[in-house]
């Protein structure tokens, strides 16, 4: 499977760096970032550059639905799954569990509001 995080700034590419820190190299696994000076047209250049680079089946995920970078990216839905919204824990289970089966629950599951936790914690303890 082939990776590839595309984003606005350097998002994609800070993003993949610390999943590598975490996991390790990430194999076939790419970053495509949208700069402030760069239009769609530069984007897709970049992206279609990618995409080049892959066989297979490619996974997509984005910082942001309908941003320049998955706008780009969803005219290539014949040969990618696209996912917006893509955070840390959503490339560690991509890469870990190798499919997208659980990818969108994963995420949605690493989301807290880590003061109601402690207290959740903390009231557990007590009791």
């Amino acid at each position: 499977m082939n990776i590839i995080l595309i984003s606005h700034g350097e998002f994609a590419k800070s993003l993949l760096e610390t999943a590598e820190m975490i996991l390790g190299k990430i194999e076939n696994a790419q970053s495509v970032c949208l700069y402030p000076h760069e239009g769609s047209d530069d984007f897709k250049q970049k992206f279609e550059l990618a995409l080049s680079h892959t066989s297979g089946k490619t996974v997509v995920l984005c910082d942001i639905m309908g941003g320049t970078p998955c706008n780009v990216a969803m005219h290539y839905l014949d040969r990618t799954s696209l996912y917006s919204g893509m955070n840390l824990p959503m490339v560690i289970s991509l890469v870990s569990e190798g499919s997208c089966d659980e990818l969108i629950e994963t995420a949605r599951q690493q989301i807290y509001d880590v003061a109601l936790q402690l207290r959740q914690l903390q009231q557990e303890d007590d009791e």
